[in-house]
């Protein structure tokens, strides 16, 4: 009999993570470890308990619309016309996130592939979120949304709790300002001086507009000694 004792498998969605840097871009493996593509955008949806991700997006009709504006929605379009019978496939490929089991450098279902992937909704999008342009209380710009950070919540749902605001684009940040080993320390420390007014908003504090795609706070943020960010 082995004395080693097993290793324990890392899981990220047992802690807070954030959205865009956690799990977009992430590979999609099923329980039997065959791959199903990437995770191209994560879906959200709104309850008593506030918004949570429901399901991981996958496909082209995700990855394009991430796009955003006008371009956006026009390739979505184009997609959906080369092929007009097939039904509803300008929607993304929904993984519910009840299929999915953990999460470390990729995301791990549960449940094998077949039959895995619908299309039976089409909901708010993480996507649509981050770029969102965020006022403050007297509709003055303050920034953009570049990230939403989550932590479970009842049920193990993971519930948006806040956001992270800054005047850079998503995708900017490349986790150099949420991990102090993350590369090397001349390109993290410029990372962080280029994003030094970038700041975390609880979502208690802000009011989303998914028709007007904006956020407003209801209160200035104001911007903390030293780096403003929090570790996750």
């Amino acid at each position: 009999m082995s004395d080693e004792q097993p290793r324990t498998r890392e899981n990220r969605l047992t802690g807070p993570i954030d959205g865009a840097l956690h799990l977009l871009d992430r590979q999609l493996i099923d329980s039997e470890g065959k791959l199903l593509g990437k995770v191209d955008d994560v879906e959200l949806g709104s309850d008593s308990d506030g918004v949570s991700i429901t399901a991981l997006l996958t496909g082209p009709a995700a990855l394009l619309s991430r796009l955003g504006g006008r371009l956006g929605s026009t390739l979505v379009e184009r997609w959906g016309q080369l092929r007009v019978s097939e039904p509803h496939r300008t929607r993304p490929w929904r993984i519910d996130i009840d299929d999915v089991e953990r999460l470390d450098s990729a995301v791990h279902l549960a449940v094998p592939r077949d039959g895995v992937l619908r299309r039976d909704r089409d909901g708010h999008r993480l996507g649509r979120l981050t770029g969102m342009d965020v006022l403050g209380p007297d509709g003055v710009w303050v920034g953009r949304v570049l990230d939403a950070r989550f932590e479970p919540g009842a049920g193990g749902r993971l519930v948006l709790c806040s956001l992270i605001v800054g005047h850079g684009r998503p995708g900017s940040l490349l986790g150099y300002d949420r991990r102090s080993d993350q590369g090397p320390w001349v390109v993290r420390s410029l990372v962080r001086w280029l994003h030094r007014h970038t700041v975390i908003v609880d979502v208690d504090e802000a009011a989303i507009s998914w028709a007007e795609t904006t956020v407003t706070l209801r209160a200035v943020p104001h911007e903390r000694p030293g780096h403003p960010f929090e570790k996750v």
